[in-house]
């Protein structure tokens, strides 16, 4: 059973919405930087992938480990099992999903390390293969948009009695059009869960995320107004019941108000899972 590889990390999170029945389960995974090259990459292309592949390799261990400034707390699984390209982890992570058979897979950004041709038609074939349903997300490593992966524009998945939305914050605000769509949205009441990349520092929550540099969040003292009111959106609108997101390159449970989580999670190539659920 892939659960019990011992690449995989677990956290656990979920929140309860009234009048959602059962439990629902959803595979969330972030910052899997996929790198890659194939028979269409030119020289060029290929030692640009070989190069961050070998930044990574010291990188995400050093993220794990709490060895950067902005990582110091971190203390995270990781050995041999973690010492494996982005590519093997990703095809991990799909294999993981395709045997838990969440309700969907959850991609918080930052799939790709950065735009390049050959790991975009990779992203588009593996996820074109995956049997389920996923929601994706931007990174600030990527384009706006990827055909097969992402489109623009505030996007969502409905089930029974709530749904997931996703928004592009990649680029530490959010586009007044996407703006004013999540604010639709949220004016139906339907109880939301919101996915997107950079995570939100609330009152509530800053003193955690001050363990990191501000490069890492978006707050209400942000100098874009769209950002602010984007931080105040999630914050403060009942229909939002929970943030999942990424970037931070490690895991952090915080709550944008008490009972409103926003669960950031770690970095997807070194194995880390979230297996969110709604109840």
């Amino acid at each position: 059973m892939m659960m019990d590889d011992n690449f995989f990390w677990f956290k656990r999170n979920g929140v309860r919405i009234p009048g959602v029945k059962g439990e629902h389960l959803f595979m969330h995974i972030t910052d899997t930087h996929v790198s890659t090259w194939d028979e269409g990459s030119s020289p060029e292309e290929r030692a640009e992938t070989e190069k961050q592949e070998t930044m990574w390799a010291s990188f995400k261990e050093k993220f794990a480990r709490g060895q950067l400034p902005f990582s110091v707390g971190n203390d995270e699984p990781y050995g041999d099992p973690q010492r494996i390209s982005t590519v093997e982890a990703f095809e991990k992570q799909l294999a993981l999903a395709e045997e838990l058979k969440p309700e969907a897979l959850l991609l918080s950004g930052d799939n790709l390390e950065r735009m390049h041709e050959a790991g975009a038609r990779y992203l588009k074939r593996k996820l074109a293969a995956y049997s389920g349903k996923f929601l994706c997300v931007p990174g600030n490593h990527e384009p706006k948009s990827m055909d097969g992966v992402y489109e623009t524009g505030v996007r969502k998945l409905d089930f029974d009695g709530f749904r997931i939305v996703a928004v592009d914050d990649s680029r530490k605000t959010v586009s007044r059009e996407d703006l004013d769509a999540l604010k639709a949205l949220c004016d139906e009441g339907t109880p939301m869960i919101v996915l997107c990349h950079i995570p939100v520092a609330t009152a509530n929550c800053k003193e955690e995320l001050h363990r990191v540099m501000d490069y890492f969040y978006i707050d209400a003292d942000a100098e874009d107004e769209n950002a602010r009111e984007f931080v105040a959106l999630l914050e403060k609108n009942d229909a939002v019941r929970a943030v999942l997101c990424g970037h931070v390159h490690g895991y952090h449970a915080t709550e944008l108000v008490p009972g409103k989580p926003q669960i950031i999670g770690s970095q997807g190539m070194a194995g880390a899972v979230d297996l969110f659920t709604v109840s």
